[in-house]
């Protein structure tokens, strides 16, 4: 409760702050801004064909508590959004608390409130929705006898809520099958789908397509099915990150200080970790020169992408500390990110994921001088994150 509340007053004081004075007045427009924007529009106005790729599970309660209540959609949204947040961090520290112990609980619950993506889920974005719905469905997966006639109806929310949360299906088939009940759970995961039913419907209604939300992608630059079109994206983030952006008419800028600096970040971050067990004070400074000189040299993008390589070892290496329900389920959220194609919104996609959020725990809780800096450092990118949304800017 403390995490949240301390939080989420420095992300929405920083941002009024910010935006009082940058763009007085503009405060409900940076709050509906981006992905915010197009759930608002469905929850008042119904879907149209160009916001078909977005799930309806979170636009559909704003649309319910908004007829119920005399508020304004924007601030159902919000309500909802950081309700749902603190709701799925209690279940979260639980399910944390059970698997990996009280201390990995606790700086669970404290990365995933002081890293700069938790704004996501206090801004009208499905990322609060679809933690909950995961986390709760998961905490009951570990339940013996498992409760199915609470778990199906939860399983299809969190598969309406975004177009990964089919995944649950892979940790209902597995924990049914580890109590021997492989029938009763491929009925519990037939009904989970109807999550993604619901989603179909509506593009078979609007479209004469079920497979419209897919579809509708392509104006993100996503092409539906299995294709190697994601790669151009990952050769410009690591374009982006070596070389810098590139200037107006095709020019690099710094073409020669930026990929010798970027250079130096990876050769210091490779001495850092062979002196790891040997001289770990000065393997630990070491390592957090090379993160910062990454962080400066790089921005965004070098932050973004070691997140998501982060998430990947994470998984490899945390086999043994996740049971196998919880490891499938973040190995399928992230094998269903990466077959995305396009690199967009990936890194705030995968800190959205509960077994992810509680291996980054798991494994920072065993380096505390780790787990203070990346607090410490989360805590400045939130200010920082809300002051780019401030000004407009996008993010994620």
């Amino acid at each position: 409760m403390v995490s949240w509340l301390g939080s989420r007053l420095l992300f929405f004081g920083s941002l009024a702050v910010a935006v009082a004075v940058t763009a007085p007045g503009q405060l409900a427009e940076r709050l509906s801004s981006w992905d915010g924007a197009h759930y608002l529009r469905i929850a008042q106005q119904g879907y149209a064909d160009s916001n078909l790729a977005f799930f309806p599970a979170f636009p559909a309660t704003v649309r319910l508590v908004s007829d119920l209540l005399p508020l304004p959609p924007l601030v159902v949204a919000l309500m909802l959004s950081n309700g749902a947040f603190l709701i799925a961090l209690a279940l979260l520290h639980r399910l944390s608390e059970r698997w990996l112990g009280a201390e990995a609980a606790r700086a669970t619950v404290l990365l995933t409130c002081l890293n700069p993506l938790s704004l996501f889920f206090s801004l009208p974005y499905t990322e609060s929705f679809f933690l909950l719905f995961s986390t709760l469905s998961l905490t009951w997966l570990g339940q013996d006898p498992i409760p199915s006639l609470r778990l199906a109806p939860i399983a299809a929310l969190c598969a309406a809520s975004r177009p990964n949360g089919v995944a649950i299906v892979v940790p209902i088939l597995l924990a049914y099958g580890r109590q021997r009940r492989l029938g009763a759970g491929l009925l519990v995961a037939i009904a989970s789908l109807g999550g993604l039913a619901a989603v179909a419907l509506i593009g078979l209604h609007l479209r004469a397509d079920p497979l419209a939300f897919l579809h509708a992608q392509e104006a993100w630059g996503n092409q539906p099915g299995l294709n190697f079109s994601g790669l151009s994206y990952w050769g410009k983030d690591l374009t982006k990150v070596f070389f810098g952006a590139p200037k107006a008419g095709g020019a690099a800028p710094q073409p020669l200080l930026q990929p010798v600096l970027m250079t130096i970040t990876v050769l210091l971050g490779g001495i850092a970790f062979q002196l790891r067990h040997r001289r770990p004070t000065t393997g630990f400074a070491l390592s957090l020169v090379a993160f910062v000189g990454a962080w400066l040299v790089g921005g965004m993008s070098a932050l973004n992408l070691m997140v998501v390589v982060g998430a990947i070892l994470l998984l490899l290496l945390g086999r043994r500390d996740l049971p196998l329900e919880l490891w499938g389920f973040a190995a399928a959220c992230l094998l269903l990110y990466l077959m995305k194609q396009n690199t967009m919104s990936l890194e705030r996609h995968v800190f959205a994921t509960a077994p992810l959020l509680m291996l980054y725990g798991a494994q920072l809780q065993r380096h505390p001088r780790w787990l203070v800096f990346l607090l410490g450092f989360g805590t400045l990118q939130l200010v920082l994150y809300a002051l780019r949304l401030a000004h407009g800017l996008w993010i994620g």
